[in-house]
């Protein structure tokens, strides 16, 4: 009988033991959730607000957001949500000005406490546009006086007073483009409205923005002209061209665009020496007789290559089979000539050409892609204030020569069998605003640059 009682006894004190242990980690776990005290999360929070003073004026990247005081946000998104409340009638009000935003000052009043009170951030406009500029903390009180001069006293009650601090030696130089940041802050509603609207200008940017803007322009790093070419020259390869003395005044142009093959040294009596820009087809490329890869003829100069491909094609298609393989000699001239400038024209340009010759044609054009001399009369005509273009309606010397640098006749040069050379020439001859002596004499005719076309608005 003694070893069974003496089990029992073991079990228990086992038993005890373990209830015991219960409830102790119950008691503790109870314990360490005490309602009364903060939790870890606020705890770093309220470190991190200690923290952020120390950060100064730290430049933030741009997009990214510095939080606000918490107490000080409440309060004044507390003051402008009961002070202007929004409702449908304001909306209406807002709408019915002119030009949506020429009442800026009543925009901005209308605009302000949209943002959510939960966020906890204070209307800073210059999250929007200015991210990172001086003065995101301190400068609503401001810009609302400076907006809204008859409502500064009654907005003072609801901002709180903050002393400015300005460091030691700072410029006032600097002081001046940091109130014109805020101010610029301040009023990125209404910037923003103005693009949307479309009547934004780079007058509207702040002085920060407006200075980096002039100095790069002045850099013009690049080399572009923002101005674009005032006068250029496309050359024909037309045989009519020869015996035309015509060299000096096609050179006297901002810029001179030459076609595929065609030569200048031995003809710059007429045909000039100057060239900006060449068009070839796919044909030079891939053609060895031509020596793409190794001709000075294509050394110097801008090269623009153009391929037939299917009216319907996308690129991928085009790509797998061209026309002409052009890809490849392309590839190899940009390795040997990385700093020469070479494009590849897209082939829906090319169709929306033709399409512009139809829709301006009344009969039917073959549906073949327009010729080389009329992409690089639109190619010109999109970069110059005016296009010169000699040779493309024949003059007083047509011939049947084909090339001025080849002895090979053909009347389809001059009229097309091919490409829809006829009514290309015919839509050229309707934009001509040279005197008609100069066609008959020089085959020259003179196109408007695109820019200075101005197509009628509808009123509808």
């Amino acid at each position: 009988m003694k070893p069974p009682l003496k089990q029992w006894r073991q079990l228990m004190l086992c038993g005890i033991f373990t209830w015991g242990l219960l409830f102790l980690v119950i008691f503790i776990y109870f314990t360490d959730n005490n309602p009364a005290e903060p939790a870890p999360s606020s705890l770093a929070f309220l470190e991190t607000r200690r923290l952020l003073p120390m950060q100064g004026k730290q430049r933030v990247i741009m997009g990214a957001m510095q939080e606000p005081s918490w107490p000080e946000s409440v309060n004044t998104n507390k003051g402008l949500l009961e002070g202007h409340p929004m409702g449908p009638r304001d909306l209406q009000k807002w709408a019915k000005l002119p030009d949506g935003v020429e009442n800026e000052e009543e925009f901005f009043l209308s605009q302000i406490g949209r943002k959510s009170q939960s966020t906890f951030y204070p209307e800073d406009d210059d999250y929007f546009f200015a991210a990172g500029q001086p003065g995101s903390h301190s400068h609503t009180q401001g810009t609302l006086e400076s907006l809204a001069p008859r409502h500064a006293g009654r907005w003072k009650g609801w901002l709180p007073e903050r002393k400015r601090h300005q460091p030691q030696g700072s410029s006032p130089a600097l002081e001046e483009g940091e109130e014109g940041d805020r101010l610029y802050s301040s009023m990125s509603r209404a910037f923003l409205h103005r693009l949307w609207k479309g009547t934004v200008s780079s007058k509207m940017l702040n002085p920060r923005l407006q200075k980096a803007m002039k100095d790069y322009l002045a850099a013009n790093k690049h080399g572009l002209h923002p101005k674009g070419l005032r006068s250029c020259a496309v050359v024909m390869s037309a045989g009519a061209i020869l015996n035309s003395s015509l060299g000096e005044e096609i050179d006297s142009h901002d810029a001179v665009l030459r076609f595929n093959a065609a030569p200048t040294r031995g003809y710059e009596r007429d045909v000039g020496n100057k060239t900006t820009v060449r068009i070839i087809n796919s044909q030079i490329l891939t053609n060895p007789n031509h020596h793409f890869i190794d001709s000075s003829l294509y050394k110097d100069v801008i090269l623009v290559a153009w391929d037939p491909a299917p009216y319907s094609a996308n690129l991928d298609l085009w790509y797998k089979k061209p026309d002409y393989n052009l890809f490849t000699p392309y590839v190899q001239h940009r390795q040997r000539n990385p700093d020469q400038p070479f494009y590849i024209l897209h082939p829906k340009f090319v169709w929306q050409l033709w399409d512009i010759i139809q829709e301006n044609t009344k009969e039917k054009i073959q549906p073949n892609p327009p010729s080389s001399g009329f992409i690089g009369i639109l190619l010109m005509m999109s970069l110059c204030s005016e296009v010169h273009v000699y040779e493309y309606l024949p003059s007083v010397r047509q011939t049947e020569l084909c090339h001025y640098h080849e002895l090979y006749y053909d009347a389809a040069c001059t009229l097309g069998a091919y490409h829809p050379l006829l009514y290309e020439k015919l839509l050229v001859q309707r934009l001509n605003t040279g005197a008609q002596g100069d066609l008959h004499r020089k085959g020259k005719v003179v196109l408007p640059g695109l820019r200075a076309v101005h197509c009628p608005t509808s009123n509808s």
